[in-house]
């Protein structure tokens, strides 16, 4: 039977997934903590005015200055440019209940037409006075609800050293001024922490669907470079880490594109 582990801290940064980039790294060194983020996006050349489709690759690592096991992670928010669109309209909804305690398997069988990304992940277990466990195993992404709220649901499964898995709701809301125009904000559940920390992620985001015989693309992003230029570099998105004792750290990602003619 598949163990629902709540205490599995995600130290990955997983959702700056939704920075949409080309080559995009960062690499942040605080409160004794680091953290580096990748993403990269096709096509590199996007409209001007408009969105189109786009895949995104995201990889990211969070470690200890000094080797060891990082803080707990406690809450993870993340602002996306508002030239990064999620269009969910006409796609399956799924819910955490339905994919929670499950396997890669059972989970992509109750919510498959949900799915919007998936990858790897690598983890250590800790176990208490039994040393730490190197574990690693798939991470899934759906599309989903939570609370009554449009979510993003990552689901992390590992069968070593007993199958387990967890389900991790990103609640989006809309901001309405200046460069970011989503938040998806994760509080994690405050038993994290005491079995293990994510060493580090790879996930690729790309899902197109049809609605009403219309092709639409659930990931989609425009390059917003002025006028006469044919390349922009701006701000992508900002992910505010939150860890045991009141640390936080928080990783500017900046995005570089150019004009699709």
């Amino acid at each position: 039977m598949t163990v629902h582990l709540r205490r599995l801290a995600i130290c990955g940064g997983i959702f700056v997934v939704l920075g949409v980039a080309v080559a995009a790294a960062a690499t942040v060194q605080r409160n004794g903590l680091r953290i580096t983020l990748l993403s990269q996006v096709q096509p590199y050349k996007l409209p001007r005015t408009g969105t189109a489709p786009i895949a995104v690759f995201v990889a990211g690592h969070v470690a200890a200055v000094g080797g060891g096991v990082p803080q707990q992670l406690l809450g993870l928010a993340i602002r996306v440019n508002r030239h990064a669109v999620l269009r969910s309209r006409g796609l399956p909804v799924c819910t955490a209940e339905e994919i929670e305690s499950s396997s890669t398997g059972r989970a992509l069988s109750a919510c498959g037409g949900s799915l919007v990304g998936s990858g790897r992940f690598w983890a250590h277990i800790v176990l208490p006075e039994q040393g730490a466990y190197p574990t690693r195993g798939r991470l899934l992404v759906f599309n989903g609800r939570s609370h009554g709220h449009r979510a993003v649901l990552a689901h992390i499964f590992t069968e070593n050293p007993f199958p387990s898995s967890f389900v991790i709701p990103f609640q989006m809301r809309s901001i309405r001024k200046g460069f970011y125009g989503t938040e998806l904000v994760a509080s994690l559940p405050e038993a994290l922490g005491e079995w293990g920390y994510v060493d580090r992620i790879k996930l690729t985001l790309k899902r197109q669907f049809r609605r009403q015989g219309r092709r639409f693309s659930y990931f989609n992003a425009g390059c917003p470079a002025l006028k006469g230029a044919n390349a922009a570099a701006f701000h992508l998105a900002f992910a505010d880490f939150s860890f045991a004792g009141g640390r936080r750290v928080g990783v500017d990602v900046t995005k570089a594109c150019g004009v699709r003619r």
